[in-house]
């Protein structure tokens, strides 16, 4: 499926050589515009209609032809303008489906807010899309092309669904670090003083605890907690692997990821990890079927 997004200049009467950012012509493109949009308009004034984002959507539904989604962050006077009844009329015509979020942006009129509308939709676009990245269904489906082409988004018929997922994951996965800490079980070994630092983490054979260091180990991981994979491995596989005292060979600089003014940080990380993790899960798991190519899936 072909997707434009965009966010086009809007300033339909920026037609005099001095004006400082002179809207460019398009002949074939007015032509089509002409044929369409103003032929249809009842209105006396149609000047709005060449109008750059006007263009736009007509350039991009062009470009789709039948088959693909528009998604653009515009001016809203083509929702209720007099100028735009014909082009009303069209994309009524053209488009199977229309959603409209209207903002009340209009920056011509200095509405209240407007420096701000136009990139509420565009975050819209993310996080649906965010959340369909997640899916074990688009996964699945596209795992070889992801490897080697940009990736290909579907149309999901519960598109606010994923917009609100991908809300929440995209804010537990950027701030990982404020979620809540997971409750493991600290197995201390007897006799040993208390240690915070780690050399080398391990998994056990079952996966259900994790060799902390002689001192300390972690028990009680939900096995739920590696359904959330980075790649090839978990969240907390990636973690166990990374957080460890490592010697670069050419140069000798130690990395030593222990935090002397925080002791715990390390174990308050991976209960904070297993916590978005098994969130992660719970949100994809509650997305609705994917309708992708023939199949549903």
């Amino acid at each position: 499926m072909f997707v434009v997004i965009g966010n086009p200049p809007y300033n339909a009467r920026q037609m005099d050589e001095n004006d400082a950012n002179k809207n460019r012509k398009y002949p074939e493109l007015d032509r089509q515009i002409q044929e369409t949009y103003v032929q249809a308009s009842t209105a006396t004034n149609k000047t709005a209609l060449y109008d750059p984002y006007v263009k736009a959507i007509h350039w991009a539904l062009n470009r789709i032809e039948t088959d693909g989604i528009v998604a653009f962050v515009t001016n809203h006077n083509f929702i209720d303008g007099q100028a735009f009844d014909g082009m009303r009329k069209h994309l009524s015509d053209a488009c199977d489906k229309m959603y409209l979020l209207d903002l009340g942006g209009n920056i011509r009129k200095g509405h209240a807010g407007d420096a701000n509308v136009f990139d509420i939709q565009e975050w819209d676009i993310f996080h649906y899309t965010y959340a369909l990245l997640h899916h074990p269904a688009y996964r699945e489906r596209y795992q070889v092309n992801l490897k080697r082409d940009l990736p290909h988004i579907p149309y999901a018929p519960k598109f606010w669904e994923f917009v609100e997922a991908g809300k929440r994951l995209a804010d537990i996965h950027i701030h990982y670090e404020e979620q809540p800490q997971y409750k493991l079980d600290l197995i201390e070994t007897p006799d040993m003083p208390l240690d915070w630092r780690v050399a080398q983490m391990k998994f056990s054979k079952d996966k259900t605890q994790i060799k902390y260091n002689d001192f300390l180990t972690l028990a009680g991981i939900p096995a739920e907690a590696f359904a959330y994979r980075l790649g090839n491995r978990s969240a907390l596989e990636w973690v166990v692997d990374q957080y460890r005292v490592k010697t670069d060979k050419r140069s000798g600089i130690i990395n030593d990821p222990n935090h002397t003014d925080d002791e715990t940080y390390i174990v308050n990380l991976i209960r904070k990890v297993i916590s978005v993790s098994l969130e992660t899960v719970g949100i994809v798991e509650r997305l609705s079927r994917l309708d992708i190519g023939k199949e549903e899936l």
